[in-house]
């Protein structure tokens, strides 16, 4: 049944139970043979608004509407703002209350919304990775990494440094503020790194015992 197309009967049936204001899932009887999930993603393909069977609150809707006018992209706006609401259900309830179906794309130059969603996460003092960043604002790591840069010493600095584990890479903790950044670890030397790892290897060995000179301390 997947590969079979929509008639114009099955999409007058779907505009009727929008207009009725009813929810699809009570509607079903009138698609034979369609499952809930392709008529949902059908009738938001032919601009059909259904009803989303819950109703959505004013702050909602407030949030839907900021998200519109935003230069956020909407599946990442409602992911970030409104995360227990699906993507569908948010562009067949800007239809609803007469949003635009779709937005024009800034472009590869245009990533002001991820400038933004960095800044409002970070406002609190908080420092953060580039692939953190990414994580929290839902944008790419490379978006995330052009923005950072571009606004380098102007709007953003690395306010301290971090690595993933002992032998791991540096990684600049992003933060607000301008200037200059905080200065990198130095790289440890083949000795150093060396000399570290045998005492890791001692201590997981018990030849060393971490403790042994807070036991000799309470002994005393």
């Amino acid at each position: 049944m997947g590969g079979r197309k929509w008639s114009n009967e099955e999409n007058e049936a779907l505009a009727d139970i929008a207009k009725q204001g009813l929810t699809l899932i009570t509607q079903m009887d009138r698609l034979p043979g369609r499952s809930y999930e392709a008529a949902k993603v059908h009738a938001s393909r032919v601009g059909v608004a259904l009803s989303d069977g819950t109703v959505w609150s004013p702050a909602e809707r407030a949030t839907l509407r900021r998200i519109y006018r935003s230069n956020e992209s909407i599946k990442v706006g409602v992911k970030r703002l409104l995360p227990h609401r699906g993507y569908l259900a948010a562009k067949g309830e800007a239809q609803r209350i007469g949003l635009s179906g779709t937005k024009s794309r800034a472009g590869r130059a245009g990533y002001s919304w991820v400038e933004a969603a960095i800044i409002a996460i970070l406002d609190d003092g908080g420092r953060m990775t580039v692939k953190q960043l990414a994580a929290a604002t839902g944008a790419s790591p490379n978006a995330t990494d052009k923005v950072l840069n571009r606004q380098h010493g102007k709007k953003f600095r690395i306010g301290d440094w971090s690595r993933s584990s002992i032998r791991g890479n540096w990684a600049g903790l992003w933060e607000l503020g301008s200037g200059d950044d905080a200065s990198r670890p130095s790289r440890k030397t083949s000795s150093q790194s060396s000399r570290e790892c045998r005492e890791r290897m001692r201590t997981v060995g018990g030849a060393i015992n971490p403790f042994a000179t807070l036991m000799r301390q309470v002994a005393a």
